[in-house]
């Protein structure tokens, strides 16, 4: 079954970001001159989803703004021969349809949430999932998307769920949840999940790949999700729903991708390192760069 929509969640509270997350949400602050969840929603459209729903704290319009005209800007950029500066936005606007959703702060905390909230927009479907706050730098244009990938291990297979993974040093494990695999002999299906540890110990876990934050979840997702079973931290998480569902037989994969850089953008020090990577990555930025770094190390701050 083809996918044609995606549900990206950008209503945390952005503590990490405080004291500037309390007038701005988190998911819009800039990485150079775009908002992060521009990225996100640019990789959706590059993957060919254009019918896209956003899940947004109750009463932060941040990014409801965000898509609205702003005739006296358009005015002056006309004027100043300056309209290129918003073609990505322009290009955005074009390509996906937009349907928002508020998380009210009585619905349970917890990353699975949202996705309860955008169920009715799902509609039974499988749907792409991403977090706001998640960015994939695409630096090899010759392989697909991050998300198209995933997508085409679901369209292929059709699984449950297919969630994105990475292999990272084993002494790291402990920062993520974890996969453990069906041998091949034992499975004919790519990547199969026999089960999802969160956060283990090196000794405890079951690989070296690391869960990261591209999805494909059918109704069988939403469905769990919908029971609102809360775990760590008293939250509904969308991994648990997803882990209880492999538990009881159900196919999920969790393939690695390539061609994309994976940055977390999630606290300021993610924040900054995403600015270097993004830029770094951009012809028209990666030298000035450079010389900011080699400006850096001859004030002796490296």
């Amino acid at each position: 079954m083809k996918v044609n929509k995606a549900i990206i969640t950008a209503a945390g509270l952005g503590t990490r970001f405080l004291p500037a997350s309390k007038a701005f949400q988190k998911e819009m602050v800039p990485v150079m001159n775009k908002p992060q969840l521009q990225y996100v929603i640019e990789e959706v459209i590059d993957s060919g989803i254009t019918d896209i729903a956003v899940v947004v704290r109750q009463g932060v319009k941040t990014f409801a703004n965000y898509l609205q005209d702003n005739n006296k800007l358009w005015r002056f950029l006309k004027e100043n021969h300056k309209e290129h500066l918003m073609e990505s936005w322009v290009d955005m606007r074009k390509k996906a349809d937009f349907t928002l959703y508020e998380q009210k702060d009585s619905h349970p905390y917890g990353n699975g949430t949202p996705f309860n909230i955008a169920r009715k927009f799902a509609d039974k479907e499988p749907v792409a999932a991403l977090f706001g706050d998640d960015i994939m730098v695409h630096v090899d244009k010759s392989k697909p998307t991050c998300l198209r990938q995933m997508l085409d291990y679901y369209e292929e297979h059709k699984p449950t769920a297919v969630m994105a993974s990475i292999e990272i040093p084993i002494e790291e494990i402990f920062r993520y949840g974890c996969f453990g695999y069906f041998p091949d002999k034992e499975s004919s299906i790519p990547y199969h999940v026999k089960k999802l540890v969160e956060k283990p110990s090196p000794e405890e876990a079951p690989s070296n790949m690391a869960n990261t934050c591209r999805y494909v979840i059918s109704h069988e997702v939403f469905e769990e999700l919908g029971k609102k079973i809360k775990g760590k931290g008293n939250e509904v998480w969308l991994t648990d729903a997803v882990d209880r569902l492999i538990q009881q037989g159900r196919t999920v994969m969790a393939p690695p991708w390539e061609g994309s850089i994976w940055v977390p953008v999630g606290d300021p020090l993610r924040w900054l390192k995403a600015n270097m990577v993004v830029a770094l990555s951009n012809e028209k930025y990666k030298e000035d760069v450079k010389d900011a770094i080699n400006d850096i190390r001859e004030m002796g701050l490296l």
